[in-house]
Order: C-alpha cells, then sequence, then structure tokens
C-alpha cells in the first residue's frame, strides 16, 4: 500500500465517482480503477460499492477515509518540516505600511542578523485582511492598530502612538492655514479607506465628525495608501491620515499637510498575535525589535 494510493482514494470519496476523480486527478478511469482494486485487495475487503452510475462507500471505506485523511495529513506535515528545516523557519508578518513603515524594516535587520535561518515574509493587507490571515493561521504577527471596544481573539503588544494630519493638494485653500481646526473641515470632500477593509479608520474618523457636528461629503473610498495617494494628487478632496503616513516631499511637492488643533483618538500601532495557542520563541523575539525600533523612530 502506498500514500499515493490513499490519497486517490480519498479522492474518489469526495468525487463521489472514479470517473470524476480521474478527472480531477488527470489520470485515465482504468488506471485509478486499478489503485482502487489494488488497496482492496491489500485489505481483502471491499472499499466500494459499485452502481451505474456514481459509488458508495462500505463500511470499510468509510473508517479508511477518516483514517487516511488522518495519514495523509500527517505526512503533509512532516514534509512542510522538513522543508522548513532546511530553507529556514517562515515568520509571517502582516503590516500596515502607512502606520508600521518607518521602524518595521528596522526591526528585521536588528532580528534577522540573529536569526539568520528565519525568513521573513511582509504581506501588505488591509485591516481587515490581516485579522482574518492572523485567525486563519495564514500570518504569525500582525502590525496594525487594534479596535477600541472591540472583543477579538487577538492578544496586541503595545508599540507606540500616532496623531493626526490633514493631507491635501499643494494648492488647496486649506493649507493657507498652519493648524487646521475642527470647524475647518465641515463641508469639506472626504477622501477615507474603504469601510469594509479599514473598519477601524473608518469609525475613527466618522465618528470624529459626528462628535464635533461636521458635515461629511464623502467624496470617494480607496482599497489602499496608492489609490488614495492619487485621488488627492487628482485634487478629488483631502484627507485624514496618520502622522506617519508619508506624503510627496519632492520637489514638486504636489501633497502637503498640516496639524489639527484638535484630533481624533490618537492611533495606538501595536503588534498583534494569535490569542489561542503559545508564542514561539523567535516571534516573542522578533516583537522585542519591534519594540525598539518604535521607541527609536
Amino acid at each position: 500500500m502506498e500514500l499515493r494510493q490513499l490519497k486517490h482514494f480519498l479522492a474518489v470519496g469526495d468525487a463521489g465517482s472514479i470517473t470524476a476523480a480521474a478527472k480531477k486527478l488527470r489520470l485515465t478511469q482504468p488506471a485509478l480503477s486499478r489503485q482502487i482494486k489494488a488497496l482492496e485487495e491489500e485489505f481483502d475487503t471491499a472499499l466500494l460499492d459499485r452502481g451505474a452510475h456514481s459509488i458508495t462507500l462500505t463500511p470499510a471505506g468509510e473508517v479508511l477515509i477518516v483514517e487516511a485523511r488522518k495519514l495523509v495529513k500527517s505526512f503533509d506535515s512532516l514534509v512542510e518540516k522538513v522543508k522548513a528545516t532546511a530553507v529556514g523557519e517562515p515568520l509571517r508578518v502582516g503590516y500596515a505600511p502607512s502606520l508600521a513603515g518607518e521602524f518595521l524594516s528596522l526591526a528585521i535587520g536588528r532580528f534577522t542578523q540573529f536569526h539568520p535561518r528565519v525568513r521573513v515574509s511582509l504581506y501588505d493587507w488591509s485591516s481587515a485582511e490581516m485579522r482574518i490571515g492572523l485567525e486563519t493561521g495564514k500570518l504569525d504577527l500582525i502590525v496594525a492598530a487594534p479596535c477600541p471596544g472591540l472583543q477579538e481573539p487577538i492578544h496586541w503588544i503595545a508599540l507606540r502612538e500616532y496623531g493626526w494630519q490633514v493631507v491635501m493638494p499643494a494648492g488647496h485653500p486649506l493649507g493657507k492655514k498652519k493648524l487646521i481646526s475642527a470647524k475647518d473641515l465641515d463641508g469639506q470632500r472626504l477622501l477615507l479607506y474603504e469601510r469594509e477593509h479599514y473598519p477601524d479608520y473608518w469609525d475613527r474618523i466618522t465618528g470624529f465628525f459626528r462628535e464635533h457636528e461636521l458635515q461629511a461629503k464623502i467624496a470617494g473610498e480607496f482599497d489602499g495608501v496608492s489609490s488614495l495617494t492619487a485621488a488627492l494628487e487628482g485634487n478629488l478632496g483631502i484627507a485624514l491620515l496618520s502622522e506617519s503616513s508619508e506624503i510627496d516631499r519632492g520637489q514638486k511637492q504636489r501633497l502637503i499637510s498640516r496639524p489639527l488643533a484638535v484630533e481624533p483618538k490618537r492611533i495606538e500601532v501595536a503588534a498583534g498575535v494569535s490569542g489561542e495557542g503559545k508564542v514561539s520563541d523567535q516571534l516573542l523575539a522578533f516583537i522585542e525589535e519591534l519594540k525598539r525600533a518604535a521607541a527609536e523612530s
């Protein structure tokens, strides 16, 4: 009996027919039938009840399906562990460039000096995507802003805080002011990160407008910093962004920023890990480097 035969038997059980499974596996139907027959001979019992157009599992076949899944999963895990040892252990980090950009690279540089076998992979995802990635095991750590008052299965380690700035095209009338008041924002065309993928950001900004009884004319929602910056440069409106967000400060200086006299609640940037299970030593070491780099930046 070979592992390949068990995988093919699982495919037959999932597909409900040998013909459909053979097509998915890119095998001929007779070749797959022979493999199933060989398994039945190995166990000396029928595993399938064959109908005219479909198959059903016998009691023995149902037992084999359950145990084969466990065996295949265990084998795949073994392969991944061996590969990780050969090429280095992975550390998958989701991050928001506008919040973590100025200290994340410094932390990675220091961390890899002491942990050269760890492969750090970065994922520039939205806040909603990062949380899903952490919960589903696709990410090991995220660097983002926790949602105030939201109960979520994430353990947060505070890194630093940021205030806010108003970013606008260089020729915007508000650019003549050194300090922007809340009243100055009333009726302005507002550009926001989209609500679905950045709910924490959306709630902070719209809550600020409600608190100060300001009219928010939402001129556009954007899926990331690149599209939002392009809209700003296109003179579609203004945006309230973290003071850590980089804007064009070259010779052409298409965008400018001004501080707010009264700000929305300051943005806490934190490292988030899954609240379920043990945190590895390498992950703890990386968090320590993040804390150091954030304090120095």
